[in-house]
């Protein structure tokens, strides 16, 4: 045999009949791949009486782990039950990303107030973080 028909015969490929196990196989895969789960979109976080129960408990939160305060814990488990009375279901997940983004602007303004080399900077912070901790507790405490 030639150099050249060896070389030729090596590129020549024949498809060959699968057998079961490689339609078995074949056909577990596509299966696989259009049977994923289908999940429905979150419900939006629609209700705004929710939607400050849910900043609250974060912000309560983020006061509560910056100055570890029993009551302040208490408070948050308050603020999160009363916004869990509150909740459709299925919209768990968008009041969850509200609570997170309250402790981490409260967590964030905490931070400004202790480590600012601004002294105005660091009041602004500070006063403003005392503000929303008296509107939340107002909200629990009903005044």
């Amino acid at each position: 045999m030639t150099r050249h028909a060896r070389t030729e015969s090596l590129f020549q490929t024949r498809s060959k009949p699968l057998g079961w196990t490689g339609k078995t196989a074949a056909l577990l895969c596509l299966m696989a791949t259009f049977a994923a789960p289908l999940r429905a979109a979150p419900l939006p976080a629609d209700d705004p009486l929710a939607r400050q129960f849910a900043y609250c408990a974060g912000r309560l939160s983020a006061e509560a782990q910056h100055h570890e305060d029993r009551e302040l814990y208490a408070l948050k488990e308050a603020m999160q039950e009363l916004l869990a009375a509150l909740m459709s279901p299925g919209s768990e997940p968008a009041y969850e990303e509200l609570r997170i983004a309250g402790h981490v602007a409260q967590s964030d303004l905490l931070a400004v107030s202790r480590f600012s080399f601004d002294p105005r900077e660091a009041d602004r912070a500070k006063s403003l973080a005392a503000e929303n901790m008296r509107q939340c507790r107002g909200m629990l405490l009903g005044g």
